[in-house]
């Protein structure tokens, strides 16, 4: 086991400064043969949630899953993490930046998001260091800011990139490097190396032997600032005392047998022809590669890592046909179309086109039966989900059809069966897509609600204004009360206030104000004497008859009311 053959040593601090909060966040695994390293900055302000360790966390639990070196595998599992942080973004865009190395204790890979630091020193010296994603970073590189001046900088926090960022997201992932006895990895944030300069970690190292010494030595560096204000800070080291190392001897052991099959070949027509020495040199040489090759993309296979294994697959087959080694030939090149399929399988999932995934999956486990190098439950895993996100994709498109037949009510919930297999598959594209397809299939549903209901209340409003034609007034208030009601409950204010104005209009016919008396001296009045009071006792009397008998008691009491004009006006 590679960890039992090496010698790594880790160890860090996490303090808050003089916040109340800590935003930083640190973790890491040491497996049999793998090991992650994880550190991160919430750049938010949320107090429910810390962004870094959600980010942490995510990293981490990918690695432990399926531990790998892949570059592509790597930077897959930083944008989950930073899928993760847009989805948590409810109230607070949630912002983290996040340096992750992985070791296989030979090499090592790392991966920027952000402004937290790696730092590689070897033999007493700075060997490398990464490379912040912000804006001084990049005036840097331009040539318009020295590097003594960078960690300093005003736009030192302007990140380009940086996880939970909206739209794109670009983490940086270096190639494998070859890791060294003697090593010192450091990883940090920015309070940190913010306070701590390079010479001044060089001189701690100088000063410690262990890890634990190394942090608590950069804490007092930080701490002698005696700064009023200290920021979060993060520090974590990792000793690399002892690295693991390929036995040589198998090497060679492979080569000689390969030279013991080979050279007897090499005697071409009978012994008509010898090979030269270099000839065959190079030809021990080509064989050997072709099984250095193969045994790299039968690696990157057990990775999952399967471009890759195409790539080496490819060398391995060259390398065959340069020897004209038929057999390598073919087998290589098996166990390459196996790994193409996957590849354009992975990519037609990607693109959302997941029957013809499903088609080159199938392809590839068929394939995969006569090769011992590919785990058939990766690929049977590979072709259920296309197959389940194939399905949800066809229920998708009946509920389009549905919805474009006007069946509003049978696409929503073809619609909402669709979601919930996507929510059970973790198909969070689909996922978000139907969500969006029910709200269409809901607002649809709503608008032929409103017609109807409108188409209700236009009739309700034409029946009172037929009764308040035929005079039925107490008709046509019932019938416009009924329309005022639902115009208001499909909110049309402007028929509401319309219809309240014609409610008014027909109460005023049903109760009519009182007549004022005539003024003394009026037409008529001169010779009645008394006689216009009792003018007004007919009106309150046809007032009362109006209220008793409805509309016929109105017209007696207007009635009354001109004979007793025309009386006066005869006297």
């Amino acid at each position: 086991m590679r960890k039992e053959n090496s010698d790594f040593k880790t160890s860090f601090l996490s303090e808050a400064g003089t916040f109340i909060r800590n935003k930083d966040y640190f973790a890491f695994t040491e497996q049999d043969d793998k090991a992650c390293y994880v550190i991160a900055r919430g750049l938010d302000s949320d107090t429910e949630k810390e962004s870094a360790e959600l980010a942490v966390k995510s990293v981490l639990g990918s690695f432990l899953d399926k531990p790998t070196l892949s570059r592509r595998k790597l930077k897959r599992y930083l944008w989950e993490a930073h899928e993760l942080l847009q989805i948590e973004s409810r109230r607070v865009r949630r912002k983290v930046s996040l340096t992750l190395v992985a070791t296989d204790y030979t090499r090592m890979v790392w991966a920027v998001s952000g402004n937290t630091r790696l730092y590689q020193f070897r033999n007493g010296r700075l060997h490398m260091k990464s490379k912040d994603q912000s804006l001084s970073r990049s005036m840097a590189d331009a040539g318009e800011l020295s590097e003594d001046r960078l960690d300093k900088h005003e736009e030192r926090h302007n990140l380009l990139w940086y996880m939970g960022k909206p739209g794109a997201f670009e983490p940086f992932v270096s190639k494998k490097t070859v890791l060294s006895e003697g090593d010192v990895l450091l990883l940090c944030t920015p309070g940190l190396w913010e306070n701590v300069d390079g010479a001044e970690m060089l001189d701690a190292l100088e000063e410690v032997k262990e890890p634990a010494e190394l942090v608590d030595t950069l804490e007092d560096v930080l701490l002698s600032r005696q700064n009023k204000q200290v920021p979060n800070y993060t520090a974590a080291a990792v000793y690399v005392n002892k690295v693991f190392k390929e036995d040589p001897k198998k090497k060679w052991k492979i080569i000689k047998r390969i030279a013991l099959v080979l050279i007897p070949l090499l005697l071409l027509g009978g012994g008509a022809y010898l090979y030269t020495y270099k000839t065959a040199k190079a030809k021990v040489e080509a064989a050997a590669a072709i099984l250095e090759r193969e045994k790299s993309g039968d690696e990157a296979v057990q990775e999952k890592d399967y471009p890759g294994a195409v790539k080496e697959y490819s060398e391995a087959r060259n390398a065959a046909i340069k020897v004209s080694d038929v057999v390598h030939m073919r087998l290589i090149g098996k166990k390459q179309k196996t790994a193409q399929l996957i590849v354009d399988g992975d990519g037609s999932f990607k693109d959302g086109n997941y029957a013809k995934a499903l088609d080159s999956y199938e392809k590839a486990q068929k394939e995969a039966k006569q090769q011992s190098v590919y785990d058939e439950k990766d690929i049977e895993s590979k072709i259920a989900k296309a197959r389940t996100y194939q399905q949800i994709t066809e229920l998708m498109k009946q509920g389009d059809q549905k919805l474009q037949a006007q069946d509003y009510e049978g696409a929503k919930e073809t619609y909402a069966k669709a979601k919930k297999e996507a929510q059970q598959a973790d198909f969070a594209s689909g996922e978000k897509e139907l969500s969006s397809k029910l709200e269409a299939a809901d607002a649809k549903i709503a608008g032929v609600f409103k017609e109807k209901k409108q188409l209700d209340a236009d009739k309700l409003e034409k029946k009172g204004d037929q009764s308040y034609t035929a005079q039925a007034y107490e008709q046509a208030v019932t019938s416009y009360a009924m329309a005022q009601e639902i115009y208001q409950e499909i909110n049309m204010l402007e028929k509401v206030l319309g219809v309240e104005r014609k409610i008014t209009k027909a109460q005023e016919k049903l109760n009519p104000p009182p007549q004022p008396p005539l003024p003394a001296g009026a037409d008529g009045a001169a010779g009645a004497g008394g006689r216009a009071p009792a003018a007004q006792g007919a009106g309150e009397a046809g007032a009362a008859n109006q209220g008793a008998a409805g509309q016929g008691g109105a017209k007696a009491a207007a009635s009354g009311g001109q004979a007793e004009k025309t009386e006066g006006g005869g006297k």
